[in-house]
């Protein structure tokens, strides 16, 4: 228990895209908090590791934020940019997964902050695949089916 793979955060229907900015803003708050604290990771790690975390989970944002302010889709290109920019986001939120997981197994954290920090992030990327999902398929539905030729 604990670990990013059998986490499952269940969606509801009522699950609105747009609250996940508050959520991402949580996650950067977190992570912050605890890449800054020295007991966690030492100045050593600085450029290295907690440099790409706190990219990495600022980027989150930025990019759910972008995404976000295209609208209304006007054109395709608005709708391709605006998936992109999900598609993105979902990257960045594996590639914290990955820093939190190895975090962990360098010592810099414990147990609770890992599947804290764990939980955080998930509830970021399960929230930004479900509006992923369902921008797909508004717009497998937008879309005209294609004709046959007889």
């Amino acid at each position: 228990m604990g670990t990013r793979r059998n986490y499952q955060r269940k969606v509801s229907k009522n699950d609105n895209p747009l609250q996940i900015l508050p959520v991402a803003a949580d996650l950067i708050d977190y992570t912050l908090n605890l890449t800054n604290n020295k007991n966690h990771f030492p100045k050593k790690i600085r450029f290295t590791i907690v440099n790409r975390i706190q990219e990495r989970v600022l980027s989150i944002y930025e990019k759910l934020l972008e995404a976000n302010e295209i609208f209304p889709i006007r054109n395709e290109t608005d709708r391709i940019r605006r998936l992109e920019l999900q598609r993105a986001a979902l990257t960045d939120c594996k590639m914290l997964l990955f820093y939190i997981e190895l975090s962990r197994k360098r010592g810099y954290i414990d147990k609770g902050s890992f599947e804290y920090w764990t939980k955080k992030t998930l509830d970021v990327k399960f929230m930004s695949a479900a509006w992923y999902k369902a921008e797909q398929e508004a717009a497998e539905k937008a879309a005209p089916a294609p004709e046959e030729n007889q």
